[in-house]
């Protein structure tokens, strides 16, 4: 068995060697040797991972694991999953020490485990359908739950009892299985003079070229096979038109795509490759060449005109991966590279791109393409309400940062355009980019999309006979949104108007004097009424504040300025930090023995996101709850932090630096060459906590019966001892790796 907690470190191998014999006795239940049996099953589990957790992460897996199979002795299937789900929050912590020899349990076993318990208790002890009283029912209590399971601890002995990988129901191999379709990014090298290409502009459309009869080529662009190009066609409502003869010249007969280059066969389906999984595109019509002339004079307006080029960017959904700029640099990252990298040889100027976003589902993607027709159609008096002016800048001003780098055509739902239209070539998909394991997502790639982006944005001479934007308007905002109107003419060549872009969001946040512009417009979204706030005019449900931390008072070198800038959502939102103020004058009076600290306080969400752009990339440390704010870490300064804050029951947050590497702001910080700190501070209640009450169980109970069973809605209540810690040492990485300003 494994040592008491009082007895001298055990070595791996005397670890190993008491998992395998314990296991072994509670598969068995008493087994040869009954009273050892009923010894280790009496052992009491470890209510959370001990703070040295680092040293013997793989040590406390296993104890986790001994003690689920002993709970499950006693009776308590409860116990016994909770026990597997500790064992398998401590696998980024471990994994790279189990299997092989030395270890009797890999992680692909430990996971199959925990999906297994979870699914048999999750079978077992739902509620019936008679229990059920519509879809908003509140769920089981825990204690409910708990005293259903214990019920049916019998039947369930069997099901939780621990599969070793080699057995026969074992599922295991599953998660050492690649992802599908996902290719392995590019290796990270120093790669020298990798400039973007396509960069230089050119002619808005070639000129019209006569689109007689002619089959579409195709031809796989990367060899995860999400990526294709098709050479002359079109796409209709939700569909892909492409165009074939028959087996035989004028034969009659099903119409086949042709074999590509190389032999390899074109996809009986497109694949829709995403971050939210992988999925068949089958809306993928073959028609014959004589159809063609037909649909382009629908699609243009004149007869033989083709478009130039079609990015269709699939495998979304309807509402989150539109606006929330984690999930926009899912599709932004990769679709850059594919269109400016040398390696694919594409290289299409900005005025020749158009985009389509095609939804994971029909569902998603009628319901995206109906809202975008109602929403973007022209409109009465009766129909023009401040909500909906808000959206409707709010989605301009997000197309303009996100999408304007790549197209200056705003980007629409497949199947928002009112009739055809006709392409000469046709790129589907998007390489599979991931901030974990896997997919395309590589620092060297992070670093491409970074120098694209920067080289587009950056001030340039405007183009003739383009009128500077006055101070304060919203002009080219409203421009984008009068072109993503379908069917409508354009309102002009390029509505993004991006060499004013980074010039007219830019100021030193970190003084005073920027502080104070970040309330105004155009740093603020506009609203209806005429203010720069939410609600038409109102104060910010958030104020800007800036704070400095007390000068250093030791001789010595000039001390550096360090910008920290501290992201707060709104009461109500979710994820709200209760103490701000308290953090603010507990700063005030901090003084760090090197450095001066600039402590900046906002919204971000209700920034332009060009604002929100300038203002990341003068950060050196940012600081917030997860949520999409986090994002911009992909922008920080080389040398930067990014402190990501948790509520407790997360299950996401190993606390310390750089323990969370495949996580969704770790992973990010990994690829953006970011040093990432994780943080877990106390939850702040919703509700007034009873009396006698504990605020621990009281913030499980607020998750299970008014937020919705989600913890990401909780608030926190930060721990200024533990923020004074990381901060400093934040600053100290800071001081030694960013380079002075």
């Amino acid at each position: 068995m494994l040592p008491s907690r009082a007895a001298a470190p055990a070595g791996p191998a005397d670890v190993a060697s008491g998992l395998r014999a314990g296991l072994a006795l509670l598969r068995s239940g008493a087994g040869a040797e009954p009273a050892r049996a009923r010894g280790l099953a009496r052992r009491r589990c470890p209510a959370r991972a001990a703070a040295n957790t680092t040293a013997c992460a793989v040590g406390r897996l296993a104890e986790f694991v001994l003690c689920s199979q002993a709970r499950l002795l006693q009776g308590d299937p409860v116990g016994a999953l909770r026990g597997v789900r500790r064992a398998n929050a401590l696998l980024p912590l471990a994994a790279h020490c189990l299997g092989g020899e030395a270890w009797p349990l890999t992680a692909a076993e430990v996971y199959d485990n925990f999906r297994n318990a979870a699914r048999a208790l999750g079978e077992h002890v739902s509620p019936g359908e008679e229990e059920r009283a519509g879809f908003f029912a509140k769920p089981y209590s825990e204690e409910v739950w708990a005293e259903k399971a214990a019920l049916k601890s019998g039947e369930l002995r069997d099901e939780l009892a621990w599969q070793p990988q080699g057995a026969a129901g074992s599922r295991a191999p599953e998660f050492e299985a690649r992802p599908a379709f996902s290719a392995a990014a590019p290796p990270d090298s120093s790669a020298p003079g990798e400039q973007p290409c396509g960069l230089d502009g050119g002619a808005s459309a070639h000129p019209a070229e006569g689109a007689g009869p002619r089959e579409t080529g195709v031809r796989r662009l990367s060899r995860s096979g999400c990526v294709w190009l098709l050479e002359g066609a079109c796409i209709e409502d939700r569909r892909v038109v492409a165009f074939a003869r028959g087996p035989s010249s004028g034969a009659a007969g099903p119409l086949t795509l042709p074999r590509t280059s190389g032999g390899v066969g074109p996809p009986r389906k497109l694949l829709g490759c995403g971050e939210f999984g992988n999925y068949d595109f089958n809306a993928v019509e073959v028609r014959h060449p004589r159809s063609m002339p037909h649909m382009v004079h629908n699609a243009s307006g004149a007869e033989g005109e083709l478009l130039d080029t079609l990015l269709v960017v699939p495998g979304l959904m309807s509402g989150v991966s539109l606006l929330n700029p984690f999930h926009v640099l899912h599709s932004t990252i990769p679709a850059a590279w594919q269109l400016h990298h040398p390696s694919y040889g594409l290289c299409v100027p900005r005025d020749r791109l158009d985009v389509r976003l095609a939804f994971l589902s029909a569902f998603h993607g009628g319901r995206s393409a109906h809202f975008w027709k109602m929403f973007t159609r022209v409109r009465g008096k009766e129909d023009d309400t401040a909500d909906g002016n808000n959206q409707q800048f709010l989605i301009a001003s997000q197309w303009r940062f996100w999408w304007g780098p790549l197209t200056t055509r705003p980007p629409m739902p497949l199947g928002a355009d009112p009739g055809p239209r006709c392409y000469r070539r046709v790129i589907f998909g998007r390489e599979l980019f991931r901030t974990g394991r896997g997919g395309f997502g590589s620092q060297r790639v992070v670093d491409f999309y970074k120098q694209y982006v920067a080289a587009v944005l950056r001030p340039r001479q405007r183009p003739v006979g383009s009128p500077r934007a006055a101070a304060g308007s919203d002009e080219p905002e409203w421009a984008i949104f009068a072109d993503m109107r379908p069917g409508l003419p354009r309102a002009r060549p390029d509505p993004f108007a991006l060499e004013e872009l980074q010039e007219r969001h830019d100021a030193p946040f970190f003084t005073a004097e920027g502080a104070a512009r970040l309330a105004t417009r155009p740093f603020q979204l506009w609203t209806a009424g005429g203010g720069a706030a939410p609600g038409g005019g109102a104060a910010p449900a958030v104020q800007t504040q800036l704070a400095f931390s007390a000068a250093p008072s030791a001789a010595g070198a000039p001390a550096r300025r360090v910008h920290v800038l501290l992201v707060q959502r709104p009461k109500g939102a979710g994820r709200w930090i209760a103490n701000v103020g308290e953090a603010v004058e507990w700063l005030r009076g901090w003084e760090h023995p090197r450095a001066s600290v600039a402590l900046l306080v906002a919204d971000l969400g209700t920034l332009h996101p060009a604002a929100q752009w300038r203002l990341a990339s003068q950060a050196h440390v940012l600081v917030g709850v997860t949520g999409a704010a986090l994002a911009w870490t992909a922008f920080l300064p080389p040398g930067a932090v990014v402190l990501d804050l948790f509520p407790p029951g997360s299950g996401f947050c190993s606390e310390g630096w750089d323990r969370n590497p495949v996580s969704h702001y770790g992973g990010l910080a990994r690829l953006a060459r970011v040093r990432h700190g994780c943080m877990v501070h106390p939850a702040e209640l919703q509700g007034p906590l009873p009396e006698g009450g504990d605020v621990a169980h009281e913030a499980r109970r607020e998750i299970r019966e008014k937020l919705g069973g989600f913890w990401h809605n909780q608030d926190v209540r930060l721990d200024i001892g533990r923020m004074q810690r990381f901060l400093g040492e934040a600053i100290d990485w800071v001081l030694e790796h960013a380079p002075p300003a």
